[in-house]
């Protein structure tokens, strides 16, 4: 009677034998020390063993061990020093004592667990908003020698393991061990091998080994597997066609920072400090650096703009102030970038355009984010005008591929006149862009006496509504899954 055969993958065979020439017979090995004798990579030879386990030709054990280690925070104070440490070195140049402010300007958000420690270990005494040092010898935290052991892979007792517990300086993890075993009887199991491969090569043929070897069975039925190629993500594939159209009209890209002065953000595009829009329950403010700082006759233009008017306007009567204007915040528009170009005097004939994020606050839900991409672009050239503006508007649409389009005059309180744009999209009209002449008061601040035409496109909206989506947040998913089912509607939109 015929023993019955193992059948396993060339790749299993390879690591068998190769094992079996280099390791003891029922000896316990860690994964560790097998992929370092036999020269193998760890993760491929723990898959392989696990599959030669299953056919019964070696025995792993596996264990769960708890191991310490040095959290992040607890890197930090090894290389930075202790909270403690720094606050007494600080008391030390300060001569001994120091106020809590002061001592708060050094430390920052250090301060309170420098205090709870230094003061625990008795090196400080806190009395009435002053921090004065009580010891006179040298300083350093315990905890310090115990992350070392850590670090170095030493035991530390239990008592030292709860002191840094309690300041989160390290953490336990679990992490799996396996071991391979080979067995006594491997030999006997060796001659009930049958390896299979795909297909038979010239070198099987020539050595003769095509008698030890069994062509792999294929079922012709079976669904091929799915396929899944590299891509951009869809909606940052949208941004790169929005950019090249921009591009091929002889469009400039300048790129700034999202972080951004109130000056440029919105008192140089002649919007009032009282508006409402630069409340904190709208704008983003920075809490440190919290300031930023202005060019003087620019702001000094600017606060006769908006107190008294100029231009042949009135202003908004009010008494403008520098240090409103100097707060730091997120841009709530890309419109900033535009005034800050203009700002250099860029000589007609010229084209800009900007593409990035910007920041409003908002509550989270299926159709706001707190932040956004928008797409600006400024331009001035021979009849820059209103009709000039809705021809560049109408070229840029068509080539995105909407052939069903329309505008309608509308307020902003930089642009005058004031236009919106609309495409159609299935059987509905979308908002999509807003556009206008700068006004005067606005330019004549910045010293520019040309017509300067500009417009704002914003790109979530546009997107959901092309690719037929209902939540804005699926346009940042990183589920593959999701990403891989995206269409890229917008070519098929556009005819491309």
């Amino acid at each position: 009677m015929d023993k019955p055969t193992i059948s396993l993958s060339e790749s299993e065979y390879k690591v068998l034998t190769k094992a079996v020439e280099n390791l003891d017979r029922d000896k316990e090995y860690s994964i560790v020390e097998v992929a370092e004798i036999l020269g193998e990579d760890r993760s491929r030879l723990e898959a392989i063993f696990r599959l030669l386990s299953s056919k019964n030709l070696v025995r792993i054990r596996e264990e769960e061990i708890e191991e310490v280690v040095v959290s992040d925070e607890g890197k930090k104070y090894l290389e930075e020093g202790f909270p403690e440490e720094k606050l007494v070195n600080i008391l030390r140049r300060e001569g001994g004592q120091i106020t809590l402010d002061r001592a708060r300007e050094a430390l920052g958000d250090l301060l309170d667990i420098a205090i709870i420690n230094a003061a625990r270990k008795k090196w400080i005494v806190l009395s009435e908003g002053t921090i004065r040092l009580s010891t006179t010898t040298s300083v350093s935290a315990e905890e310090r020698d115990y992350l070392r052991k850590v670090a170095s892979g030493e035991k530390i007792n239990s008592s030292e393991l709860r002191a840094l517990k309690k300041r989160r300086l390290v953490r336990v993890v679990k992490k799996k061990h396996t071991y391979v075993i080979i067995p006594k009887d491997i030999d006997y199991l060796l001659n009930r091998i049958v390896v299979e491969v795909g297909a038979l090569t010239k070198d099987y043929l020539v050595s003769g080994r095509w008698r030890q070897i069994r062509l792999r069975e294929y079922n012709i039925a079976a669904q091929p597997p799915k396929l899944r190629p590299g891509r951009t993500h869809f909606f940052q594939d949208f941004i790169e066609f929005l950019r090249d159209i921009m591009k091929e009209l002889g469009f400039v890209e300048v790129v700034d920072s999202p972080v951004e002065l109130e000056f440029w953000n919105y008192d140089i595009l002649y919007q009032p400090q009282y508006h409402p829009a630069r409340s904190e329950t709208d704008t983003f403010y920075l809490y440190y650096p919290s300031l930023g700082d202005i060019d003087p006759s620019l702001a000094e233009r600017v606060a006769i703009a908006h107190s008294k008017g100029v231009a042949g306007s009135t202003g908004w009567g009010y008494k403008w102030s520098e240090e409103i204007a100097r707060k730091l915040i997120l841009r709530s528009h890309t419109t900033a970038v535009s005034a800050r170009i203009l700002a250099r005097k860029p000589k007609p004939p010229f084209r800009f355009f900007t593409i990035g994020r910007v920041y409003r606050v908002e509550k989270v839900d299926a159709k706001h984010l707190p932040e956004f991409h928008q797409m600006d672009g400024i331009a001035s050239e021979e009849n820059t005008n209103l009709r000039w503006l809705l021809g560049m508007l109408s070229e840029i649409l068509e080539r995105m591929g909407f052939s069903e389009y329309k505008f309608r005059f509308a307020y902003f309180p930089f642009t005058e006149p004031s236009i919106e744009g609309y495409v159609k999209i299935g059987d509905t009209w979308i908002e999509i862009l807003g556009a206008g002449l700068f006004r005067p008061e606005m330019l004549e601040v910045l010293g520019v006496n040309y017509p300067v035409a500009a417009w704002g496109i914003g790109l979530e909206r546009l997107v959901m509504a092309l690719y037929g989506l209902n939540d804005i947040r699926q346009l940042y998913s990183g589920e593959v899954e999701f990403i891989q089912s995206m269409k890229i509607r917008w070519k098929k939109h556009a005819n491309i």
